[in-house]
């Protein structure tokens, strides 16, 4: 729910002719997939036999519209997450080195106004300093607007829901997501909160290091080793799956970076007097493509790798990785072996040989 998916829905007209659902006695008409009119989110997902979801990034100037929008959405619980972290007023509170107490005030008043579980940080200060034409910023690079650094964004917010005694740990989608060599950056991130409790969503994406001939290689066996070494983290993977689907996210630098990759050749990114960005790129992953088959061979190593699987979360980050409706084929990927192997076979050659997956015996289980 929210700006960027309503953006996306006007995008992909096609989306929803190609898929149609009639109504019936007790059931809406609707249609859309990645972009899926409201009545059937909710249907889809209780028929998946879940019972509470997340709109993860709703900027505050749009948390009305959006939670008008979710009233919409039957038989599931709703709730959302509020993008902070770009916005000029915290970052002026942090440049005038503003004391802890005033920046809760702010990060209170935010949570109680757009009534949100908590916060999520979007490329900490990344988004405000594409906006003066920084097309890169890593985790101790200065914003040059505002002369501070993301790590710094990420320590203050972080300490600030603690202080607040939010429900929910900060929100994080890091520096650098989707940039090879990545994993480095995400490694720093884990370090910098000091042991305090934070979520990394899509780390998917976050996961990729910089090695072999193509200078793009998994870094998945890295980030899980500092995962199961820090209990303070929980994650969640943004598991890409083989289909045409539609990026959207709050993260301009990134979407702006990727909108080459386009497919159908039309999107959209918007920052003007926004809190942060929006960015809507549509993009089909193909099991023949080198990076997309690393990407889903990624995906898959982390799950398998992170031995606590009350801190790793399955997600496809939808619509950005796949619709959630691949939930199913998601779940038997990591319950069935045989068919895991089975479906590594048929992707890209050479990401074949740049993953461990095929090598990883772990199965899921309800037990």
């Amino acid at each position: 729910a929210g700006g960027k998916v309503n953006l996306a829905r006007l995008l992909l007209p096609e989306e929803h002719r190609k898929h149609l659902y009639s109504s019936s006695n007790i059931l809406r008409s609707g249609s859309g997939l990645g972009t899926c009119s409201s009545f059937h989110i909710g249907y889809k997902y209780a028929k998946l036999g879940y019972t509470a979801v997340f709109e993860p990034a709703v900027l505050p100037s749009n948390a009305r519209s959006a939670i008008i929008e979710m009233s919409d959405i039957p038989l599931i619980d709703k709730g959302t997450y509020t993008v902070l972290g770009n916005d000029d007023f915290l970052l002026k509170l942090i440049q005038k080195k503003s004391n802890q107490k005033k920046i809760n005030d702010y990060v209170a008043w935010i949570i109680q106004s757009t009534k949100s579980l908590g916060i999520k940080i979007v490329n900490p200060g990344g988004i405000n300093a594409f906006k003066f034409n920084q097309r890169e910023l890593d985790l101790d690079e200065k914003n040059k607007k505002y002369n501070i650094t993301p790590r710094s964004i990420l320590k203050i917010l972080t300490k600030s829901l603690i202080d607040l005694k939010a429900p929910h740990p900060i929100h994080v989608h890091g520096c650098n997501l989707g940039v090879p060599g990545n994993v480095k950056t995400t490694l720093k991130q884990i370090n910098a909160v000091e042991g305090k409790p934070m979520h990394l969503t899509h780390i998917q994406y976050h996961s990729y290091n910089n090695e072999g001939d193509r200078k793009f290689s998994s870094g998945a066996s890295f980030l899980a080793e500092k995962i199961n070494k820090n209990k303070n983290i929980t994650c969640d993977v943004g598991q890409i799956m083989f289909a045409q689907t539609v990026t959207a996210s709050a993260d301009t630098m990134s979407q702006y970076r990727n909108h080459h990759f386009a497919h159908p050749k039309k999107w959209i990114c918007a920052d003007i007097e926004c809190d942060a960005g929006c960015g809507i790129v549509p993009f089909e992953y193909q099991d023949k493509n080198f990076v997309h088959s690393l990407q889903w061979a990624i995906g898959l190593e982390l799950f398998l790798l992170i031995k606590d699987p009350w801190r790793i979360y399955l997600t496809t980050d939808h619509p950005n990785g796949a619709a959630f409706t691949a939930y199913p084929k998601l779940i038997k990927l990591l319950m069935d072996r045989s068919f895991r192997n089975n479906e590594f076979a048929k992707i890209n050659k050479q990401a074949q040989k740049s993953s461990v997956l095929s090598n990883l015996k772990r199965e899921y289980n309800l037990y």
